[in-house]
This record gives C-alpha cells, sequence and structure tokens, in this order.
C-alpha cells in the first residue's frame, strides 16, 4: 500500500478544517453586525428607522415590481 491516500485524507480534513474555520467565522462576523444593529436601535429606534426606511423602501419595491 502506498502513502499517497494516507496523504490525500489528511490534506482533506485540513481543508476541511479550514472551511470550518471560514464557516464559523463568517457566521461570527454576521452576528457581530446584527448585534451592532440591535444595539444602535436600542439607542435610538427613531433614527434607526429613519436611516433604514429609505433601503427598506426601495428593496420593496424591487420585490413589488417582480
Amino acid at each position: 500500500m502506498s502513502k499517497k491516500p494516507n496523504k490525500q485524507k489528511k490534506e482533506e480534513k485540513k481543508r476541511t478544517g479550514e472551511e470550518e474555520l471560514e464557516r464559523e467565522n463568517e457566521l461570527l462576523r454576521l452576528e457581530n453586525a446584527y448585534l451592532k444593529k440591535l444595539r444602535a436601535f436600542r439607542e435610538n429606534p427613531t433614527a434607526f428607522h429613519e436611516k433604514h426606511k429609505q433601503r427598506w423602501h426601495s428593496n420593496s419595491k424591487k420585490k413589488d415590481s417582480d
């Protein structure tokens, strides 16, 4: 038996581990962004709504036209 299959399995596991870390990193970034928005909303709900109002309306118009 050659050692190549074992080496390939280790590389596959390594890639899988790296992919898992990248996925976890992305999830943590999303969570962080969500928490920042939540904090901004709690501090000043009116300003938050005004800031995001225009984007919401422009997105809803796109959905209505589909």
